[in-house]
């Protein structure tokens, strides 16, 4: 962004955001077909389960809608296990899970708005600002997709719902989850990948998982270009559908630096000869 223009994003207009996008989108597309450099993909050498980057790339994940109590205990006794990066829960369980993973390395995500981000930017806000007060130390929230979708979209409304939420949140990480599934064509995904970052996300995230798709590897690639402009500051997070360790390897490749998924302990028994390894939910989205 031009000096002139930074800390002036809150004045913009429609307009003004689209003409912003449209320079983004140019510069963004006719790199696809070139390779990342090392910078835009610090993950890419990792290639097994048991480099000490891997674990740590990990959001270990429970979003069901029928996930209990004792399923929750398992997910944060795997994270410790395995010193996963996060587990990432509903707001439901977050202060049970920072309780579990207090003394650990292991941290405690929260999502908010999940996973149809179509509640109101206050109300997101406030449930961002409880999950923290309950222990969350990083947030996953939702983009409000529809606004994006229109024929005109709503490129200065969704930059100031995400604002406010970010702004809600004080240090905490946010991550935005920009439901790539939902966005038709590579210049949605980068309008949304766009708007996240002038809003100050930590992270832009692919998918839910609730929406019929989950990370690909070249909507995680598009991201990484569309963003590289603040990185390292901004990063990407594949979630959705990533199950194996080549799915992982994959996004790597592409620019993730973190992965969501909820198969993280059969991950880091990919590559070992444990008898009681399990095999990933194909059923879980996520």
């Amino acid at each position: 962004m031009a000096p002139e223009l930074q800390g002036l994003q809150s004045q913009w207009s429609d307009e003004a955001w689209g003409s912003f996008i449209q320079l983004k989108i140019a510069t963004t597309i006719p790199e696809l077909n070139s390779d990342l450099s090392p910078e835009l993909a610090p993950l890419s050498s990792v290639s097994n389960a048991q480099d000490p980057r891997f674990p740590l790339s990990i959001d270990h994940t429970l979003l069901k809608p029928d996930a209990t109590p004792d399923h929750v205990d398992k997910l944060c006794d795997e994270a410790i296990r395995h010193h996963f990066k996060s587990c990432c829960v509903n707001g439901l369980y977050v202060r049970r899970v920072a309780s579990k993973l207090r003394g650990s390395s292991t941290i405690t995500c929260a999502v908010v708005g999940f996973p149809l981000g179509a509640g109101s930017a206050v109300a997101k806000s406030q449930e961002a600002r409880q999950a923290i007060l309950d222990g969350a130390q990083e947030i996953d929230t939702v983009i409000p997709v529809g606004l994006l979708l229109a024929t005109s979209p709503s490129y200065s409304e969704v930059y100031h719902h995400l604002r406010t939420i970010i702004d809600a949140c004080g240090p905490v990480p946010v991550k935005v989850i920009i439901e790539t599934a939902l966005l038709p064509d590579q210049e949605s995904k980068i309008a949304a990948a766009v708007l996240s970052t002038e809003a100050g996300a930590t992270f832009v995230k692919t998918s839910t998982g609730f929406s019929g798709g989950g990370a690909t590897v070249a909507d995680v690639k598009l991201l990484r270009l569309a963003t590289k402009y603040r990185a390292p500051d901004v990063k990407i997070k594949a979630s959705g559908g990533v199950r194996t360790l080549e799915d992982c390897i994959q996004m790597f490749n592409a620019g993730a630096e973190r992965i969501g998924t909820s198969a993280g302990a059969s991950l880091m028994k990919a590559n070992t000869s444990d008898p009681d390894a399990a095999k990933p939910n194909s059923k879980d989205s996520y």
